[in-house]
């Protein structure tokens, strides 16, 4: 567990990440909104579609990742980051760049392309040498640790690969030297979303559910099967074996929400909010993407079938997920660091509205049936209604976001609190 003031990095690093992904959540569903017409003919290319996905992928779930990953690193491994100033300069590069390379995408311009990757690209490389040296000085004494350790160093290694791929394809667009540029970009996407993204979820996985739900870690033992099998199916899926790769990750996806779902019985803590309701999904959604992927690999898919793919694996498994984890680490950080300013500890269930996290979860599920019904029956009115949705829900949460930040503003300071508590009759 976190206690106030131990191995937390100013306030400004981690909430700067979660703000923009927050503004980029809205972004992305207002995006997918806009390009309706496209999804419901099944359209390709640079556009809003692609822009779309990227400020989902990049803007949400690689920015929520750096963001709280450096605040969960030193505690998931029991070890500092070798300095603070890395962390800046990856938002400053990260945040602007995701920004100016959806712009390029929806505008297919090939300059604000060029430089919106290597900003990001650039950013990711930073990224990479931080979390890689904070890794070094672990000490691995415990088997919590090192199953976080070993999740990590492969995500490390896939975030460098998708990099590379992300920069061949952009680079492509201008000069046309990929003799296939879908399967690279197939392949672009799982290292991203199976690869870097999916595993280092899986690595803070085993800090977080322990510590919200109060069980006691996975086994060692359980988690590196699961582990060498994901790695495994990576493996195959970048040499363009995608059948193979989607029946040996569906394995270990299966393995994974199994020691979870186990995990979950076990439990001490029963109540777990709408929170967990979206960890939930994903679990559901992770098994059921990698069905679809297989399917796809055969052919036997209709034309809808890549989009209702993409749809599951990153609105259904990955956004579900992290929208559960924000629900929860939002609140709890801010309560951590109101406590290091010198404020009263508030609980965290006095932070935020349930009605509002409510409404946001039932947005997200909303959307996802209603995108996925439109992609699949080809009704742009309803793809649009269900993208409208998300952007509900995503204001929703910065309106969540808003009230815990004024709530915390209106602590008052722990010694006028105490005093007051003594005074009173």
């Amino acid at each position: 567990m976190i206690s106030p003031g131990a191995r937390l990095l100013p306030a400004s690093i981690p909430f700067r990440f979660l703000a923009a992904a927050l503004l980029f959540h809205l972004l992305g569903w207002t995006a997918m909104a806009a390009s309706a017409p496209i999804l419901a003919s099944a359209g390709g290319g640079l556009g809003l579609p692609v822009a779309g996905l990227h400020l989902m992928t990049l803007g949400v779930l690689t920015v929520t990742a750096v963001g709280v990953g450096f605040q969960l690193l030193p505690v998931a491994i029991q070890a500092d980051l070798p300095a603070v100033w890395p962390c800046r300069l990856i938002s400053w590069l990260l945040l602007p760049g995701v920004a100016v390379l959806g712009w390029g995408m929806m505008m297919a311009d090939l300059w604000l392309l060029g430089l919106g990757g290597s900003a990001v690209a650039l950013a990711l490389l930073v990224f990479v040498v931080v979390v890689g040296l904070a890794l070094l000085l672990t000490n691995r004494t415990k088997p919590q640790v090192r199953l976080v350790v070993r999740h990590l160093w492969a995500s490390l290694a896939c975030l460098v690969i998708l990099a590379v791929l992300g920069l061949a394809l952009l680079g492509d667009f201008t000069h046309g030297y990929l003799d296939d540029h879908r399967t690279v970009a197939v392949i672009h996407l799982a290292v991203a979303c199976y690869g870097f993204l999916g595993l280092l979820a899986a690595g803070f996985v085993q800090v977080l559910v322990p510590m919200f739900a109060l069980v006691a870690p996975q086994p060692e033992g359980q988690a590196n099967v699961v582990l060498v099998l994901a790695v495994a199916a990576l493996v195959m899926a970048s040499t363009g074996a995608f059948a193979g790769a989607a029946s040996v990750g569906l394995v270990a996806a299966c393995l994974h929400v199994h020691d979870m779902a186990g995990l979950m019985r076990q439990r001490k803590r029963r109540d777990l909010g709408t929170s967990f309701l979206l960890i939930r999904l994903s679990w559901i959604m992770l098994p059921l993407s990698l069905v679809m992927g297989l399917l796809l690999s055969l052919d036997l898919l209709p034309a809808w079938g890549p989009g209702v793919f993409v749809l599951t694996l990153v609105g259904g498994w990955l956004l579900s997920l992290v929208l559960g984890m924000l629900q929860r680490i939002l609140p709890f950080l801010a309560a951590i660091h109101a406590a290091k300013a010198g404020r009263r500890i508030p609980k965290v269930l006095e932070l935020g509205n349930s009605r509002i996290l409510q409404t946001q979860s039932a947005c997200h599920v909303a959307a996802l049936a209603m995108a996925g019904a439109g992609m699949a029956f080809d009704l742009e009115a309803l793809i649009r209604a269900g993208a409208l949705a998300g952007a509900a829900g995503a204001a929703a949460f910065i309106v969540y976001a808003l009230a815990i930040s004024l709530r915390i503003r209106a602590l008052p300071p722990a010694r006028t609190a105490a005093s007051k508590e003594k005074t009173s009759p």
